[in-house]
């Protein structure tokens, strides 16, 4: 059965990359906190979220974006990934953090009727 609320993240807020979705991705860890199920889906620029990087935040300093997705993952959260826009950004699905999968959303698209909501963050 599915998560009973799908978050499909696009565009971040104004700032750097990391600034642009580290709320909205928090935001995500709040709502699988409160209700239990809930699945996400990267496309557009987001998606670059969810590629790993060997680089950590400097100590003190807010979290990146990918440790918030590993939270999600870990959780029990599935991450999918828009494939083309991913491909469309310079990475293949290799580069994806551990759990988060590359999807055509256009496909993933035709199951979302079996979420209760489907939110556009």
């Amino acid at each position: 059965m599915a998560a009973r609320i799908l978050a499909v993240i696009e565009r971040g807020q104004q700032g750097g990359s990391d600034e642009r979705y580290r709320d909205l991705l928090y935001f995500c860890v709040g709502v699988r906190t409160q209700f239990k199920s809930m699945d996400l889906v990267l496309v557009g620029a987001a998606v670059a979220c969810a590629v790993s990087t060997a680089a950590e935040p400097p100590p003190g300093g807010p979290p990146a974006p990918q440790q918030y997705l590993r939270t999600l993952i870990r959780t029990g959260v599935r991450v999918w990934v828009d494939g083309p826009d991913l491909a469309a950004s310079g990475h293949s699905a290799g580069s994806l953090l551990a759990g988060a999968t590359a999807v055509d959303t256009d496909t993933l698209a035709t199951g979302w009727h079996e979420y209760e909501e489907v939110w556009f963050l």
